[in-house]
């Protein structure tokens, strides 16, 4: 891909990366329970139980949060924000790659090269002096 074409779809992939809003990282979950009453409906095995329940369950400082939902603009804006993160997540990954692709395809300048000659190579000492070749 040339080098003109690398740089738009960098362009593009910033400005879509701007638009993307509030995002929240973590997942959205449904879950269907029996309540344990034996006369309840929910009690028969082929019953899936009650709800929808929903859950939003992340990390923070390595431990699990879980925000308990009910269907609603809460929810909603939960499922929004998740979104958007995934979003993000998606185009922060495309955006790598076509950086990669940008760096692999400009040339390397020759004064960097020659400069680096000149003053010699790291030969990794412990007391970490250069050396000329």
């Amino acid at each position: 891909m040339p080098l003109e074409a690398l740089q738009a779809k960098r362009d593009a992939i910033l400005g879509e990366l701007a638009r993307v809003g509030d995002m929240r990282k973590g997942s959205i979950t449904e879950t269907f329970r029996p309540c344990g009453k034996s006369s309840c409906a929910c009690s028969a095995p082929d019953h899936p139980g009650h709800g929808p329940y929903y859950a939003f369950t992340t990390k923070v400082a390595g431990k699990t949060r879980t925000v308990q939902l009910r269907p609603g603009s809460r929810l909603t804006k939960f499922e929004r924000e998740v979104d958007a993160y995934k979003d993000f997540r998606s185009l922060s990954e495309e955006l790598l790659k076509v950086n990669e692709a940008l760096c692999n395809a400009r040339p390397e300048p020759p004064e960097i090269s020659e400069r680096s000659a000149a003053r010699g190579t790291w030969r990794g000492s412990s007391r970490g002096r250069w050396r000329r070749k």
